[in-house]
C-alpha cells in the first residue's frame, strides 16, 4: 500500500511539476526562434502550436522515459501503474473543453483564468503565454507534456521489459491510445482556425492583413491637415460657419469621412483657424482631432463608423451623420426614444461583391448571391468556377455593409450566421481578408466601391458583375447596377437647430454636390 501511494505522489510530481518547470525553462527561447524565423503572422502561429505539441510532447516524453527507469517505487498494480499517470491527461482535457466552450473564443474570459490556476505550477507558463498573445498554446503544452510523459513511460517499460501485460493492463494502455485521440481532436478543433490560416499562409505567402492593408488611416485626410487629399472648391463656400458653437457636430462612417471631412473644410471657417492656432499645442488633442478626439472643439467633427454614428445620433451627440442607411434594429432605438430618423441622400454608390483576382468567376446573379449567402450553394463550380468551397465573408452587425445586405440583397431571404472565419471587423479588413488571405480563391466579400477602390487601393480583388452589370460610376449614375445605393445625410426629427438645416441645404446645393462628385461618389442632384 505504501508502495502504491509513493508511486502516486512520485508520478504526479513528475508529471505536474516537473514538466511545467521544464516549460517554462525553455519558453524565453522558443519565443526567440520564432521572432528571427521570419514567419509570416498566421505561420508562425501554426508554428507555435506545433511546437507546443510536439516540444512539450517530447519533454514529457523525456521526463516519463527517466522517471520509469529510475523509480524506485514501482507497483506491480497495473491500475495504480497506468491510471496514475492519465488522471492529468483528463484532469486538464475537462478544464480545456469547458474553458474554450464557456469563454466563446475569448481569452480574457475568466473561464481561462480558472484554467491556469487548476495547477499552480503552470501559472508563470501561463502568464507568460497570456502576455505575448499566445493563449491558445496553453492546453495544447500542457497536455501534450502529459501525454508524452505516458508514451516516455510506456516506452522504457518496452525496452526494459518491465511492463504489467494483465487485462487490466492492456485496457488502461488502450485506454490511453484512445484518449491520445480524443486530445489531438480537441486540439485540432479548439485550433481550426488557426491551423487552416497558417497552412494557407505557408501556401501562398503572408497575409496583408495588419500591414499596408489595414483600416484605413483617416487621420491623414482629416479636415485642415496637410497633404489630405480632400475636394475642395474652386472658391470660399456660400456658407461659413465662424463661431465653434454654431457648427453641427457631425459624425459618419469611414467610406463617408472623406464627403463631409470637404464639407468641413470648406465651411467651418472658425474651426480652421482653431486648429491653426493649435497644431503645435502639444496640450492638445492634435493628432486625432476631427476623428476620434474628446477634446472640444476637435470633437465637434468625429468618425465612429456606421454603428457608432447611429448611436451617437440617437443619444443626441451629434446632429448630422453621413452613413448607409438604418438596420431595424437602429430604426427601433430611435422610435424607442419617440423620434424618427431623417434620411436625406446626398450622393450614390455602388455597394459591390468581390473575390480574389485569380477566381475565374466573373458574373453571379442576384439569386445566386442569395444563395450563397443563405447556405444553398456552397461551392464555387455550382457558379461556373472551380471546385472550391466557398468561403463568404460577412460584417458586423448594424454596420452599413452589414444593412445593406441585408435590407438590399438578401431582403427575406435568411442569411447564414457569421463564422469566425468569415467575420472581419473593419472594412479595411473584410477587403484585406479576402484579397490577401491564402485561400482568397475560396472567397467572396462585400462593400462599397468607393470605399474599396478609392480609400483602399486594392489590386488584389475583382468586382464581381452582378446579372451582367459591371459595377462602374456610369452604371451607378444610371442606377443600371442592381445594387445602387444612396449615401445619407442623417438627421433626427427633432432637430430644429436652425444651422442644421442650413448645413443640409449647402450639401444638396451646387457647391456642396460638386465636391461629392470630386471625391468620387455620384451626387444626388
Amino acid at each position: 500500500m505504501k508502495s502504491n501511494k509513493n508511486y502516486i505522489i512520485s508520478t504526479l510530481a513528475a508529471q505536474m511539476i516537473m514538466i511545467p518547470i521544464l516549460l517554462t525553462l525553455g519558453l524565453i527561447g522558443l519565443g526567440q526562434v520564432l521572432r528571427i524565423s521570419g514567419l509570416g503572422k498566421d505561420a508562425a502561429s501554426l508554428m507555435y502550436i506545433l511546437l507546443a505539441f510536439l516540444g512539450s510532447f517530447i519533454v514529457g516524453g523525456v521526463v516519463g522515459y527517466i522517471f520509469s527507469k529510475q523509480s524506485k517505487e514501482k507497483t506491480d498494480a497495473a491500475k495504480v501503474r497506468y491510471l496514475t499517470p492519465l488522471f492529468p491527461i483528463v484532469y486538464a482535457l475537462i478544464f480545456a473543453v469547458l474553458a474554450v466552450a464557456l469563454s466563446n473564443g475569448n481569452y480574457n474570459s475568466q473561464w481561462w483564468g480558472i484554467y491556469a490556476f487548476k495547477n499552480p505550477f503552470f501559472i508563470i507558463f501561463d502568464f507568460i503565454l497570456a502576455f505575448i498573445g499566445l493563449h491558445y498554446i496553453m492546453p495544447v503544452a500542457e497536455i501534450s507534456g502529459y501525454l508524452g510523459f505516458v508514451v516516455g513511460l510506456l516506452l522504457n517499460e518496452r525496452i526494459a521489459r518491465t511492463s504489467i501485460k494483465d487485462e487490466m493492463a492492456r485496457n488502461l494502455k488502450i485506454s490511453f491510445a484512445a484518449l491520445s485521440v480524443v486530445v489531438v481532436i480537441f486540439i485540432g478543433i479548439s485550433n481550426k482556425d488557426i491551423i487552416r490560416d497558417g497552412i494557407t499562409e505557408l501556401q501562398y505567402g503572408e497575409s496583408t492583413v495588419g500591414n499596408d492593408l489595414t483600416e484605413f488611416d483617416l487621420m491623414e485626410i482629416a479636415p485642415f491637415k496637410k497633404n489630405n487629399g480632400l475636394a475642395r472648391l474652386d472658391g470660399k463656400a456660400s456658407l461659413q460657419f465662424e463661431k465653434l458653437d454654431e457648427m453641427p457636430r457631425l459624425d459618419g462612417a469611414t467610406a463617408a469621412y472623406p464627403v463631409y471631412g470637404a464639407f468641413v473644410e470648406a465651411v467651418y471657417k472658425g474651426l480652421d483657424d482653431y486648429y491653426k492656432n493649435n497644431m503645435d499645442n502639444y496640450e492638445k488633442d492634435v493628432y486625432e482631432a476631427f476623428v476620434s478626439s474628446q477634446q472640444y472643439p476637435f470633437n465637434i467633427v468625429q468618425c465612429s463608423k456606421t454603428t457608432g454614428a447611429y448611436e451617437r445620433l440617437i443619444n443626441g451627440e451629434s446632429d448630422i451623420i453621413f452613413v448607409a442607411e438604418p438596420s431595424k434594429a437602429q430604426v427601433e432605438m430611435i422610435k424607442d426614444k419617440g423620434d424618427a430618423f431623417v434620411l436625406t441622400p446626398i450622393g450614390s454608390e455602388a455597394f459591390v461583391f468581390f473575390t480574389n483576382v485569380k477566381n475565374p468567376v466573373e458574373n453571379l446573379t442576384i439569386q445566386e448571391i442569395q444563395d450563397i449567402y443563405a447556405g444553398k450553394i456552397i461551392n464555387w463550380k455550382e457558379v461556373g468556377g472551380k471546385s472550391k468551397t466557398i468561403l463568404p465573408y460577412q460584417r458586423p452587425e448594424n454596420s452599413g455593409s452589414q444593412t445593406i445586405m441585408e435590407n438590399k440583397v438578401m431582403k427575406d431571404v435568411k442569411m447564414l450566421a457569421p463564422t469566425k472565419k468569415t467575420y472581419a471587423g473593419g472594412m479595411g479588413e473584410i477587403i484585406s481578408e479576402v484579397s490577401s488571405y491564402k485561400n482568397a480563391k475560396n472567397a467572396i466579400g462585400y462593400s462599397f466601391m468607393y470605399y474599396s477602390s478609392t480609400m483602399i487601393k486594392n489590386n488584389q480583388i475583382k468586382y464581381i458583375s452582378i446579372d451582367g452589370v459591371k459595377p462602374t460610376t456610369e452604371t451607378v449614375r444610371s442606377k443600371e447596377y442592381p445594387f445602387t445605393v444612396p449615401v445619407y445625410a442623417v438627421t433626427l426629427k427633432s432637430n430644429t437647430n436652425e444651422n442644421v438645416g442650413k448645413l443640409m441645404d449647402w450639401i444638396l446645393s451646387d457647391e456642396g454636390q460638386s465636391l461629392v462628385e470630386k471625391t468620387g461618389y455620384v451626387p444626388a442632384k
